[in-house]
């Protein structure tokens, strides 16, 4: 196994319409070789198979090489909050997803 990702069809928020993409992991040791970038796209391609035009996801502040991947990636910052599950600080970013 070189990573996880898990996916939210709706966020526990009622006002927010789009899908998540939770925590996206990849095994230091091979990080680098495109596994982060292909889980994201699997993910993208999930949500847009089942007619979902956007995606989002939360990246903790302490993580600029995570905030620099997923921006990489064509991911917006749209807002900045504490996450819900342990109020640490974090950046909401949205991609829209456009049909194929």
């Amino acid at each position: 196994m070189v990573g996880v990702a898990a996916t939210l069809a709706r966020h526990p928020d009622p006002d927010d319409p789009d899908p998540w993409i939770g925590p996206l992991m990849v095994d230091t040791r091979v990080q680098g070789r495109g596994y982060g970038r292909r889980f994201a796209a699997l993910a993208e391609e999930r949500f847009r198979t089942a007619g979902r035009t956007a995606v989002r996801l939360a990246v903790p502040d302490n993580t600029p090489k995570g905030l620099a991947f997923w921006t990489a990636l064509g991911y917006e910052v749209i807002d900045r909050r504490p996450d819900r599950a342990h109020g640490r600080p974090c950046t909401v970013m949205r991609k829209a997803l456009r049909a194929l």
